[in-house]
């Protein structure tokens, strides 16, 4: 997502010189949510079908095979320098292995050995694509254990993990804190180690790393306003920060992107806009947090509210009381009398 944006926003901003995109999939940019959420589904969504751009059509050479290193802003690809004036890294993230012989996911190969995993599984880590994962493989009738040693699955969302936890219970997921005696097929889920060469990768808001003619986007980057890497949403804002920065050098560092994160687990539909400080204030029924300091909205968790969701996005930081915040109404009409 973040290469092909960055690729595809410096073509729209009129940039008209070469370009070179390197892979080491050697497929054309597809959508990852996707491989957990519809694992067992139409997974195989290439993000050209989204209108996000075509690789072929953007640039002039695809290069296909893994970066080993750069010097200055030429890159080395299995051992051969490519010349560049100007480097992007969108080199992604892997998959954290803690676990000797687990299965794990992030690219479309993996998905296709999970794809043919038959009987029990059990999935290491409750974070989101260890919850998505636990949907797909319980939705498909297979047997899951779902292991996760934090309070609850979904720490980052505070209280409203438990109408999450509960449609997994449902749909027959048994969400424990240790390892069973017979896990099956383990799956590992504990998270994603940035993809950095052993390089600082720490950028301005615009991408810019400290390395002359290089920038970092994506999963790989650190930005030092924030947020860093994580999600759909902010691969795709920063990737068009980047290309702006390329094309004008910008002098003043942009607002800081506010995190915002959506998935579908169990049939519901998870939003998370904003940060969780302050006081979280949950409606009776889980399905709404909302983080308020000093009588702001500082961020919240939707689920299966899409006119709370939207409400969200668009009143980060308004004011609102903690009285209100309790309120089950929709948000919108309750900010809107505030």
């Amino acid at each position: 997502m973040a290469g092909l944006r960055v690729a595809a926003e410096l073509r729209e901003a009129g940039y008209d010189g070469p370009m070179r995109a390197i892979d080491r999939e050697g497929v054309p940019p597809y959508d990852r949510p996707p491989l957990s959420k519809n694992l067992f589904g139409d997974y195989r969504r290439p993000l050209s079908a989204d209108g996000l751009g075509h690789i072929a059509e953007l640039c002039d050479e695809i290069v296909t095979g893994s970066v080993d290193s750069l010097d200055g802003s030429d890159v080395i690809v299995d051992g051969i320098r490519y010349a560049s004036d100007t480097t992007v890294l969108a080199l992604g993230a892997d998959p954290r292995e803690t676990h000797p012989g687990a299965l794990h996911l992030r690219t479309r190969e993996d998905a296709e050995r999970l794809r043919a995993v038959t009987g029990p599984v059990t999935i290491i880590g409750g974070g989101w694509i260890g919850c998505e994962l636990a949907s797909s493989f319980a939705a498909a009738g297979r047997p899951v254990t779902l292991v996760e040693i934090a309070e609850h699955i979904l720490p980052a969302i505070g209280p409203a993990h438990t109408a999450i936890e509960s449609a997994l219970n449902s749909m027959g997921v048994d969400i424990v804190s240790t390892m069973p005696q017979d896990p099956g097929t383990i799956i590992e889920a504990t998270g994603a180690v940035p993809h950095t060469l052993g390089l600082d990768l720490t950028t301005d808001g615009w991408g810019r790393t400290s390395y002359p003619g290089v920038y970092a986007v994506g999963d790989c980057a650190t930005i030092g306003i924030g947020p860093s890497g994580g999600h759909w949403n902010t691969a795709l804002h920063q990737a068009a920060r980047v290309a702006h920065a390329i094309m004008t050098n910008p002098a003043d560092d942009p607002l800081p992107l506010v995190p915002d994160v959506f998935s579908t687990i169990a049939g519901l539909e998870i939003l998370v806009i904003g940060h969780p400080v302050g006081t979280p204030v949950t409606i009776d029924d889980g399905s709404r947090t909302l983080w308020v300091t000093e009588d702001r909205l500082t961020g919240g968790v939707t689920v299966d509210r899409p006119a709370d969701a939207v409400a969200l996005r668009r009143n980060i930081g308004s004011r609102i009381t903690l009285e209100a915040a309790a309120d089950p109404r929709p948000l919108k009409k309750i900010l809107r009398e505030l």
